[in-house]
């Protein structure tokens, strides 16, 4: 009777939430949120929190964990009754909770990254190195195909740090015998993409994109509106150069 109550309660949003949170380990962020599912609202944050207190007060699905930030001072994740309902809702058996101080950004903005390229019709999914690495060199954030028989995969790389111009080629290297169709490079923001961006060798199937872009575009049009290597070089950094 209480999980009937629970999902007559909670909307198609909130369930989505928690899909979302079950593909990325069972936690999420109000930094994600805020750029997702209330991106049009006129104060995305505040809302998203309202939110995510109720649902926290009203059903005990969802708890707030401590990443031992300052920003994102705390991670949104199910508790353990949460746990059991979504297993029985979804079939996600999720396990321990893992939150890493290093890479908190970076799952941040896979999740952003994740939720935009769905929404603009991609089926993407992110990787499990474990699984992916058996049959393949380089293992992508997430990945999605370019055609039903998956047999062109399209790699995507969440890059908010530069690597040194050597791991770059190697990355490169690995995708090439991956003989992957497309690698799409999704940025911080617009001044990362021009540091980092130049960094990488030239590859004719690499693309260009930061994640306010990607949001504008998708939002607005359905499409992504990456650009390629070659005219990011000439619009940034004169392919001359």
């Amino acid at each position: 009777m209480k999980k009937q109550i629970i999902n007559n309660g909670l909307s198609n949003r909130d369930k989505d939430i928690f899909f979302l949170m079950s593909e990325f380990g069972g936690k999420t962020f109000l930094e994600v949120l805020e750029r997702t599912f209330w991106h049009d609202k006129k104060v995305p944050l505040q809302q998203a929190k309202d939110r995510i207190g109720k649902i926290k007060k009203k059903y005990n699905i969802v708890r707030y964990v401590n990443t031992g930030l300052m920003k994102p001072r705390s991670a949104i994740a199910f508790s353990d009754f949460g746990k059991r309902w979504i297993k029985d809702e979804t079939n996600f058996d999720i396990g321990s909770l893992f939150i890493s101080p290093v890479t908190a950004w970076h799952n941040i903005y896979e999740q952003i990254t994740y939720y935009w390229l769905k929404k603009a019709g991609r089926d993407v999914s992110r990787t499990i190195v474990k699984n992916w690495s058996i049959e393949h060199k380089h293992t992508p954030d997430l990945l999605y195909f370019y055609n039903e028989d998956k047999s062109k995969p399209i790699y995507v790389e969440i890059e908010l740090n530069k690597k040194i111009t050597s791991r770059y080629v190697s990355i490169i290297e690995k995708m090439g015998i991956d003989k992957v169709h497309a690698v799409l490079y999704v940025f911080e923001s617009e001044k990362k993409m021009i540091q980092i961006g130049r960094l990488l060798p030239i590859y004719e199937k690499l693309y260009f994109i930061h994640i306010d872009e990607l949001i504008k575009n998708i939002s607005t049009t359905g499409k992504i509106g990456f650009m390629t290597q070659q005219a990011y070089l000439e619009k940034y950094h004169n392919s001359k150069d």
